[in-house]
């Protein structure tokens, strides 16, 4: 995909993470989680991989997010750390 279609595709619906009930929302660059709080985001390519990197991110030990639209089980959105390779979220 390219980055425009996965801003399309992030920005089409809400979202909601599997081990949670909360709720991510994707208007532009800002990020909204549970209509709470607006994190500025932005997608950027590197080798052919999209990654998403958020300016608030706590975890910052792990930079910014790989994010994987075809994944096997079918979910829409998994984001996979850039340096660990983990998994950590999955939205639906």
């Amino acid at each position: 995909m390219t980055i425009k279609e996965v801003y399309e595709l992030l920005c089409s619906r809400n979202y909601y993470e599997l081990d949670s009930s909360t709720t991510f929302r994707f208007l532009g660059n800002t990020m909204f989680v549970d209509r709470r709080a607006g994190v500025p985001f932005s997608l950027q390519e590197d080798r052919g991989d999209i990654y998403l990197d958020t300016t608030l991110r706590p975890d910052r030990r792990d930079g910014m997010l790989r994010i994987v639209t075809n994944h096997p089980d079918g979910r829409p959105l998994h984001f996979f750390g850039k340096n660990s390779g983990l998994e950590v979220l999955v939205l639906d």
